[in-house]
């Protein structure tokens, strides 16, 4: 199995990638070694033909092109959602599409048959397309203001994007310590999506009193 098996496009303006290949999807119950081997590969296709990473929920749907008999007439098939999982871990980190695989929010996922053809079609989409949400990954990093807030921040101004979220989260703190219930506060935070720092093992994340004296050059 090689990148090259798998074909890869971006549609940058509207927060959509599309992955069509010709080979079989594998299961969570496939060895380890073709696991491994299909992970970097169709990670490797995704990382070269794309630029961007969803920075919101997406919703993705799949299609696996398999013949009617081998889908009801053998046990060898897996299901729909084992196949699913291995793929949205190979597009998933900081040379991926995903931050973290618990932004689907939506998957539609179903098999036809397909002719000759096998192998499958995944799109990921952002939920409202076009809307900002899909931004160039190079560079991109996090800032940390609990266990369970982090922001992500772009290498041409980390440090105000940081202090313009310290604002706001000192805005919220200040809303709960003076008895406002925590839904009604939550409409002063950063409209970004807030990850926990546990899912961003392989992400650069730095805490916010990093930023306390630090400012951005001009023209960074």
């Amino acid at each position: 199995m090689a990148e090259a098996d798998f074909e890869v496009k971006e549609f940058y303006d509207l927060g959509r990638v599309e992955i069509r290949s010709a080979v079989d999807p594998i299961s969570l119950q496939a060895s380890a070694r073709r696991k491994l081997a299909f992970k970097q590969a169709l990670g490797t296709a995704v990382q070269k033909a794309t630029k961007g990473m969803f920075l919101h929920d997406v919703e993705v749907r799949l299609v696996w092109l398999i013949e009617e008999a081998q889908r009801y007439q053998t046990h060898l098939v897996a299901d729909l959602d084992n196949v699913l999982k291995p793929m949205l871990d190979a597009i998933t980190g900081p040379d991926g599409i995903l931050i973290d695989d618990n932004q689907v929010q939506a998957i539609q996922a179903s098999w036809m048959t397909p002719g000759r053809r096998t192998g499958f079609e995944l799109t990921v989409s952002g939920l409202i397309e076009g809307s900002g949400d899909y931004a160039a990954r190079e560079g991109m990093s996090f800032v940390e203001f609990s266990a369970d807030r982090c922001y992500v921040v772009f290498p041409q101004a980390p440090g105000l994007m940081a202090q313009g979220y310290r604002r706001l989260v000192s805005a919220y703190q200040e809303l709960v310590d003076a008895g406002i219930a925590k839904e009604d506060a939550r409409s002063v935070l950063p409209i970004a999506r807030p990850f926990p720092r546990a899912r961003l093992g392989r992400f650069t994340v730095r805490h916010h009193t990093e930023y306390l004296e630090e400012t951005d050059p001009p023209g960074r």
